[in-house]
């Protein structure tokens, strides 16, 4: 039972500090040992810094007091004390280095606090760990940091966070909120999920909406995509290619095993790399200029990049001219989306010219549209 208390409202705050690491050094994930090969590989935390863009951004925007009852260390009191917000209480200890264990003791914690939100930064992962601890009791904020975002609980950027957070803190008892699905898709593909429903803030301010399928038949019209741009692909120039089933298609028509999961380099026909790092890509632009990138857009979401495809960060974007980022899409996948805008989150308030206001996304061999870029 939460315990009874009034005055200012409270904010959990938990931090998955190895969440996302795996990003740009192309592993698909932190679970399991992939956090220690991640550092290895030359990665670094993220999420601590996130959930601190998203404190200062709620401490900017909530005019009221509010309190926050943070878990210990690097899982959150250290983000919240730089972020410059009052502690009411560190809840408990962490392990080192910390588990889901961990996340879920203090979830726990916090729904027998009687916090009125919870404000995590991590992925997937995270978001199911601290719905097994608290159900549909308490309300629950994601700060995407992780590598896998599928689920419906994640604001836009670390920013849109605090501005949902505060819009949502400040609503009159009983604050408004909805169900919404967390989808954790574990090691064995896309039929081994986790899938769990959450209660979200219900605010003007968006929290992306789950990952979704096609909902209707467009794969004639993706796979005569691939195939033309696999058949006007330029001599002797790299090309880039992300994740996704439609971005597959080139693949598929070149006759190349890809990833499918992460970005490749096709160049003259031929597979140069698969499923390659930032630091590789980085590695192989400085030493071939003519590059093309193409990307696809994540159904239900509308992302283009920071969604399981941290590999091209800010530095790797600068190679690409503008006309050569080359966005497609399954019509219905832009149908789904509401509003109709895509979004990018490179860990940066601004992002690549070539990615701001309006971008043509090409859905068939005659057809595009044209759809607004925001950060």
């Amino acid at each position: 039972m939460a315990e009874a208390r009034s005055g200012a409202p409270r904010v959990g705050v938990i931090v998955n500090p190895i969440a996302g690491m795996g990003g740009t050094v192309a592993l698909h994930g932190t679970d399991g040992d992939a956090a220690a090969e991640a550092l290895r590989l030359g990665a670094r935390p993220a999420a601590g810094a996130r959930m601190r863009r998203a404190l200062a951004g709620l401490a900017a925007t909530h005019s009221a007091p509010f309190a926050v009852l943070t878990a210990p260390g690097d899982m959150g009191e250290h983000s919240a004390r730089d972020a410059g917000v009052t502690i009411e209480r560190v809840l408990g200890a962490a392990s080192t280095p910390t588990t889901a264990d961990d996340t879920r003791a203090a979830a726990a914690s916090m729904r027998e606090a009687g916090v009125d939100l919870i404000l995590f930064a991590g992925g997937d992962g995270t978001a199911a760990d601290i719905v097994a601890a608290v159900g549909d009791e308490t309300t629950i904020l994601g700060i995407p940091s992780g590598v896998k975002m599928h689920s419906g609980v994640f604001a836009h950027t670390p920013e849109s966070a605090g501005r949902v957070a505060a819009e949502f803190l400040a609503q009159a008892e009983p604050r408004r909120s909805i169900e919404s699905e967390v989808i954790d898709v574990v090691a064995g593909g896309t039929d081994h999920a986790r899938i769990s429903l959450a209660r979200v803030p219900r605010t003007t301010a968006r929290v992306q909406g789950p990952k979704i399928s096609r909902t209707r038949d467009t794969l004639a019209e993706t796979r005569a995509l691939g195939r033309e741009i696999a058949a006007q692909m330029r001599p002797a120039t790299s090309y880039i290619l992300g994740p996704g089933s439609s971005v597959g298609t080139i693949l598929t028509a070149l006759g190349l095993e890809g990833t499918r999961n992460g970005f490749d380099i096709v160049r003259d026909g031929e597979l140069v790399a698969r499923d390659v790092t930032e630091a590789q890509l980085d590695e192989h632009l400085s030493s071939h200029p003519e590059c093309v990138l193409v990307l696809g857009v994540v159904g239900g979401q509308g992302f283009l990049l920071g969604r399981g495809n941290q590999q091209v960060s800010p530095r790797v974007l600068a190679h690409f001219a503008d006309d050569d980022i080359i966005v497609i899409a399954a019509q219905d996948t832009l149908d789904a989306l509401h509003p109709p805008v895509l979004h990018v989150d490179l860990g940066s308030t601004e992002p690549h010219v070539a990615l701001r206001g309006y971008r043509s996304v090409r859905t068939s061999p005659t057809r595009s549209t044209i759809v607004r870029v925001e950060n």
